[in-house]
């Protein structure tokens, strides 16, 4: 048995009057709601306040009048009193001789908060208890899918991944899996090397190496910088070595050919008497014919729209720099322009912004083109119909099945019962999504050519509800371009400074509608500035508050203002507009950058006006709700920057004294608190560190010379 009884002696000032605490019981029992005993002495009063907790006063002796806003009423021994959140009230003890004794209870319940305008939205209801929750700013209109395959564009295994690669769909399609696990969903991230590609070869020619040596080398270099820039995928696939790749690319290629999706036509085709070679993809390059800007075979990178290599201005041939002459050979085709009632459909239902979506328009009003979908080639998969043995099929028909082998394999990595497990499980269920990242020079082909024969070969396909496409980003003014060694390599600059903070530039300056730019000094200057002394400064300034006032414990909650609750109200807000940034429909990644700076700039300036209370000996109950906040911020922050800042969001949890995997955190529609008592470490050292470390203390702060208080408590 356990007896606590009401003891003068260990009642504390609390909201201006005497409180002795009940439960939590320490070392008896936890419990979900708050009670004490209070005392209002004779013609006293407790302060005039609010709380986010509902609370009931059940008064026990004496008498008095409440006031809640401007209503007061009389009370007495037997009386029941709830308040719900937020509601400002008082309680004054009118005997001249006997003490106000009442029992207060106090509970958190979020559906009794607030209404969309912040206003409480219980007050005038018959049974407050009973209201529904109102409506939250971050909560989603639409029904999550409980499964989501994320791709991106296959890298080709010329050479390794520089800065631009990574600021393009592979950053992307990690923050977005990584987010999307944040709300519960089975997303998994997947892609794989371009290995089939016509590049590969003629790389591996200059390198002296064969196709496939060429591609497992640079694939595997590949890898490494993924992983050195904690881009972390569910499956690296290599096609030519995967079990389901080869067999799900010859299958949908026949029954395409079989339903008479795809028609044989003789056409002229370029072919290099020197070299002896059918010319298209990299073998070639000449004028674009719809922007004059120079290209590729087979699709232009300036305009996106493609070509069939006879048509290029003025074209060469890469190897011998000689003319071409035009050369009749008989190629499959895959006629675009049949389906393109159904692309419209498709671009009425998925996700994707105005650069991509007007592309698609743009090709249609120009009239769609008939695809040549083999080459006579002898570097890729070969033609699984007769007559075109000695063709390759052309690796932008293997990549619509690709798609289809991911999300096989995905279900081995997954574990999915062999029953269960098929391609089928992501593209055709209607409890999955696909989304897909890519950069501008695929548009068309994501927009267009892979929708058109996925429904060409299966009409019950699921397309993607998102294409998420980047524009080019730039070293110093000009393309990034790995042929030309014009770049920054991912390995070497995640070797100097933290994968976080490249990752967070990339995101803070990503080509998301137009062509952004990278120089050194202007990534120097925003990491010193948002992350460094921003997100680092802050966190050192909150953490030294915590230890001078609380003694590094979490406060609990007391008296809230005004100005509490706007700050409370601009972090979910700033909560949404993050999540915004990173929901595959909404997405952008500078959103989501600059809000996670604008949050931290938010609880800065809301900390620095909060000091003022530290000259108010009777607000302490004020200063607890205020770093609370600022903590419940710091919380935030680190949920928030997961999928962009893996490893700083997980080292600011641990220093948030939470001790469950910051893995198994999920995203709160309504941000709830770092708990009361909880113990926390050194916040700003959650960040990651560099070789010059000389300026990690230019953001600390001195520990102020203040007492450590208080108890958590509801009057």
């Amino acid at each position: 048995m356990f007896i606590q009884r009401l003891d003068p002696a260990k009642l504390e000032s609390e909201y201006g009057i005497g409180v002795q605490g009940l439960y939590p019981w320490e070392g008896v029992v936890n419990t979900p709601f708050g009670s004490a005993w209070a005392v209002v002495p004779p013609l006293g009063s407790t302060k005039h306040h609010t709380h986010q907790e509902g609370e009931t006063f059940f008064v026990a002796r004496g008498r008095g009048v409440i006031r809640v806003a401007d209503d007061t009423t009389e009370i007495g021994s037997g009386d029941v009193i709830f308040l719900p959140p937020f509601d400002h009230h008082t309680l004054t003890n009118t005997s001249e001789t006997e003490d106000l004794l009442f029992l207060t209870v106090w509970w958190e319940d979020r559906k009794l908060w607030a209404d969309p305008a912040g206003e409480t939205a219980v007050a005038a209801a018959p049974n407050p208890t009973a209201v529904a929750a109102a409506p939250n700013p971050t909560a989603e209109a639409a029904v999550r899918a409980r499964r989501t395959l994320v791709t991106a564009a296959p890298p080709t295994p010329n050479g390794d991944l520089h800065l631009g690669h990574l600021s393009g769909p592979y950053l992307a399609g990690d923050v977005i899996a990584r987010y999307l696990r944040s709300r519960g969903v089975e997303a998994r991230y997947v892609f794989g090397s371009d290995d089939n590609q016509s590049y590969v070869k003629t790389n591996g020619e200059r390198l002296g190496l064969g196709p496939n040596e060429a591609a497992d080398f640079l694939a595997g270099e590949i890898e490494k910088t993924l992983a050195a820039a904690e881009i972390e995928l569910d499956a690296f696939t290599r096609p030519n070595a995967s079990p389901y790749h080869r067999d799900l690319v010859q299958a949908f290629f026949l029954r395409l050919y079989e339903s008479g999706q795809l028609v044989a036509r003789e056409a002229p085709s370029p072919y290099c008497p020197r070299c002896e070679i059918y010319l298209y993809e990299a073998h070639i390059r000449g004028g674009c014919p719809h922007c004059g800007a120079t290209s590729g075979g087979n699709c232009c990178e300036e305009c996106c729209r493609p070509n069939d290599c006879i048509d290029l201005i003025d074209p060469v041939c890469t190897h011998c720099g000689g003319t071409p002459e035009p050369r009749l050979y008989t190629r499959l085709y895959f006629p675009l322009s049949r389906h393109v009632t159904a692309l419209r459909e498709f671009w009425l239902r998925t996700a994707m912004n105005p650069r991509l979506r007007s592309l698609c328009e743009q090709v249609v009003e120009a009239g769609l083109p008939d695809i040549a979908v083999t080459h006579p080639a002898d570097w890729g998969i070969p033609v699984p119909v007769g007559g075109f043995e000695a063709q390759r099929i052309w690796v932008w028909c293997e990549m619509a099945p690709r798609y289809l082998a991911y999300a096989r394999e995905v279900c081995d990595v997954a574990g999915v019962s062999a029953a269960e497990a098929s391609w089928e499980r992501f593209w055709k269920s209607p409890e999955a999504s696909v989304v897909q990242c890519f950069g501008s020079d695929n548009g068309f082909f994501y927009g267009l050519l892979v929708p058109a024969m996925l429904q060409a070969f299966d009409p019950d396909i699921r397309l993607p509800e998102a294409l998420v496409m980047n524009e080019f980003y730039r070293l110093d003014g000009k393309k990034f371009s790995t042929s030309r060694q014009h770049a920054i390599w991912g390995r070497e600059m995640v070797a100097e400074v933290p994968a976080d903070e490249v990752r967070f530039y990339l995101a803070w300056s990503a080509p998301e509608v137009e062509g952004t730019n990278f120089t050194r000094h202007e990534f120097d200057e925003t990491i010193e500035r948002e992350v460094r002394q921003g997100f680092g400064g802050w966190l050192a300034s909150l953490a030294a508050k915590v230890t001078a006032r609380h003694g590094g414990a979490v406060p609990w909650t007391g008296d809230w203002t005004e100005d509490h609750r706007r700050f409370y109200r601009r972090i979910e807000q700033l909560s949404a507009e993050v999540a915004e940034g990173y929901e595959p429909k909404t997405f952008s990644l500078q959103r989501a950058a600059r809000g996670l700076a604008e949050l931290v700039r938010a609880a800065r300036r809301f900390g620095a006006a909060e000091s003022g209370w530290l000259r108010v000996e009777a607000r302490g109950e004020e200063r607890r709700t205020g770093v609370a906040l600022e903590l419940l911020a710091a919380k935030q922050l680190a949920v928030l920057a997961g999928p962009l800042m893996p490893s700083f969001a997980a080292a600011l949890w641990r220093a948030l004294g939470y001790s469950t995997p910051f893995s198994e955190q999920r995203y709160e529609e309504r941000p709830d608190w770092v708990p009361g008592g909880q113990r926390i470490g050194d916040l700003a050292g959650a960040l990651p560190t560099r070789r010059t470390e000389a300026k990690a203390a230019a953001g600390h702060v001195a520990a102020e010379a203040v007492s450590v208080e208080g108890r958590p408590g509801a009057a």
